[in-house]
């Protein structure tokens, strides 16, 4: 079994890292696992432990209940980011699941079983919960009680040697996929100043992501997300 190398990562306490999180359910008819991937951000806290904090109404809460396992996957490609973030399960743009063919099985002998991860990863962790708690998280939607997980890491590998840094164009393409989620919220929640302004600072990533260079991921990705905020803002 492969232990973290937490330097071998890059890793650095307290600090947040945006990586896809991989989670599984078992299907009841046939017991064959469902893998999920969603966009998350990760922490290195005291004793070593990664901490995540998924929403309560999101597949990635409801796998770790249920399993308590998960793989975080460090990916260079901001594309994948897209697809992760925007699936949903009544897409009005046709994704609804984060695309099989992306999904490959990593077997812990320790616990039996296959863990989904990415496997255009560059490295993976594969954590365990060992324990939850909840905290007051505040943002422009107000105040909300959010669940949080601390993970051990059982597992860990990377598969290469990435120093890879995004470029100004993947950063922003990063930043508006977070913004086309959060206009979604925005949407729902009937709050037209917000939606405005969240718009705007889309609008202007998507410009200055063609302005800053021809970067095939980042361009891909501003496709994919102007297709979903074109159907948030008809």
């Amino acid at each position: 079994m492969k232990m973290l190398d937490y330097q071998d990562f890059g890793l650095k306490k307290d600090n947040l890292y945006e990586i896809i999180a991989t989670t599984y359910s078992i299907t009841s008819e046939n017991k064959v696992i469902k893998p999920n991937a969603s966009c998350m951000g990760i922490r290195m806290i005291e004793g070593d432990q990664i901490q995540i904090s998924p929403l309560y109404s999101t597949a990635t809460y409801k796998n770790l209940k249920e399993y308590s396992m998960i793989a975080i996957n460090f990916v260079d490609d901001v594309y994948l980011y897209a697809l992760a973030a925007l699936k949903e399960p009544f897409s009005t743009i046709g994704l609804t699941d984060f695309p099989s063919n992306y999904y490959d099985f990593k077997y812990l002998e320790s616990h039996k079983m296959d863990i989904p991860y990415i496997k255009k990863a560059w490295g993976i962790l594969i954590g365990e919960v060992s324990h939850e708690f909840q905290k007051t998280k505040s943002d422009d939607f107000g105040e909300a009680i959010i669940p949080v997980f601390n993970l051990n890491v059982i597992y860990s590998e990377k598969f290469q040697e990435s120093s890879k840094l995004f470029n100004r164009a993947e950063n922003l393409a990063l930043e508006t996929i977070i913004l086309a989620t959060r206009l979604k919220i925005a949407k729902e929640n009937k709050n037209q100043p917000l939606l405005s302004k969240i718009y705007v600072k889309i609008i202007d990533h998507m410009e200055n992501i063609e302005r800053f260079g021809k970067n095939k991921n980042a361009l891909k990705t501003k496709e994919l997300v102007n297709k979903y905020i074109s159907r948030i803002i008809g």
